[in-house]
């Protein structure tokens, strides 16, 4: 009747797809933060323009979400994790041959889809083939994915470029997705793309109704919180270079630090927020956490880089990790056939933010020839961040429980 594995069981090839996916799908936006002092030199950019250009990224992705999410619930997890796979590759490739400012953007355009597309297809794959008990597990080592990449592209990527340039990483990374790509399509099982929650309310109710409050609220949660992600992790490298006399290494590991330790925070936070704790007072928490790194990074300049180290640690605790519980929250909270839907409703707001905060942080830091007061402003966001969740005690719970 379904695809699914025994509870005590985790299907580790399906473990390693959607790791995959995650972390290809969203690797030019980590790409670019890592090599943002090199490339900005290399193509004459401004931080202004460069965070505008990586915003054009988010927004494409922002717009395209919702509907990457339908397709995802029409076509199933498995096809729509192919295309997002094969869409990256494209848009690395792109990007991999940037002689000037507008190829760049391009590479950045088509590498949006994937961007915007990589949380509804994972999220639909896992409603389609793990049972209930076990998603929390899943959608944590799933979102992992994106940490592992951010971990890995700041170990790996100023290496490549050291040797080579920040165009041979992104051309690596390119030809990496499509292999990937070409295996999740010829190894992974078609599955059961009707699972046992769509069947029980195939009768009942075959139209789609709305999504509920939860969801939106989610989806502002995500806004504001990605707005926070998007002001520091494409600009921390950049900080640490410029305003703490860090080297290249040391910038590119604290994208890696936060990205290495919030795979296992994120994995965490999934299964204490399917089985201990409600997903709603998680986020809040991880809130707080994001509040905690804005005051760490306003004490960076005055106090010394060294506090740069134990902030990361903070961040990978909490503002790392909350998409995790936000996506395991839409997979738990919202009937199976509308996952993808939904998925896309607060990736969108998640994109959204990403992109504000990109831009939002460059601009502030051209124009005071600081990062505090981008700080202050993502430290307070932060806090609306907390009162959202803590409004949302629906979130991650179906109508009616």
């Amino acid at each position: 009747m379904s695809g699914y594995l025994p509870k005590n069981r985790i299907n580790v090839s399906l473990g390693l797809v959607l790791a995959a996916t995650m972390g290809l799908g969203a690797f030019s936006l980590i790409g670019v933060a890592v090599v943002a002092n090199d490339l900005t030199k290399d193509l004459g950019l401004s931080v202004t323009f460069f965070g505008a250009a990586v915003s054009v990224n988010t927004i494409v992705g922002a717009v395209f979400a919702p509907l990457g999410g339908r397709i995802s619930d029409k076509v199933g997890g498995k096809k729509t994790c192919v295309s997002v796979l094969f869409l990256s590759a494209f848009g690395l490739g792109i990007m991999a041959i940037a002689n000037n400012k507008w190829v760049l953007i391009g590479g950045l355009i088509v590498a949006g889809f994937p961007q915007g597309w990589c949380n509804p297809a994972t999220n639909k794959l896992i409603a389609e083939r793990v049972p209930a008990g076990r998603r929390g597990v899943m959608t944590g080592i799933k979102q992992s994915g994106v940490q592992l990449s951010v971990m890995v592209a700041g170990l790996t990527v100023p290496t490549i470029a050291y040797f080579g340039s920040w165009r041979g990483a992104f051309g690596f990374y390119g030809f990496l997705s499509f292999v990937v790509g070409v295996m999740v399509m010829v190894s992974l099982g078609d599955g059961d793309e009707e699972t046992v929650d769509q069947l029980v309310q195939k009768d009942a109710n075959t139209k789609k109704g709305p999504l509920g409050k939860s969801v939106r609220l989610l989806a502002f949660y995500a806004l504001f919180m990605g707005i926070a992600v998007g002001g520091t992790g494409r600009y921390l490298p950049l900080f640490g270079e410029t305003q703490l006399g860090m080297s290249n290494f040391e910038a590119g590991l604290l994208s890696a630090l936060p990205g290495g330790l919030a795979i296992f925070s994120r994995i965490w936070w999934a299964r204490l927020a399917e089985e201990k704790i409600a997903p709603s007072n998680a986020l809040a928490i991880q809130a707080l956490t994001s509040v905690l790194v804005m005051i760490m990074l306003l004490a960076a300049v005055p106090l010394g880089a060294w506090i740069m180290w134990p902030m990361t640690f903070v961040a990978a605790s909490g503002l790392y990790a909350w998409n995790a519980v936000a996506m395991l929250s839409v997979i738990i909270g919202v009937p199976a056939k509308n996952s993808g839907r939904a998925s896309g409703v607060v990736v969108m707001g998640f994109m959204a933010g990403l992109s504000i905060g990109g831009f939002f942080v460059g601009w502030i830091a051209d124009v005071t020839g600081s990062f505090d007061a981008a700080w202050i402003a993502l430290l307070l966001l932060s806090l609306v961040s907390i009162g959202i969740a803590l409004s949302g005690k629906q979130i991650g719970r179906l109508a009616g429980e």
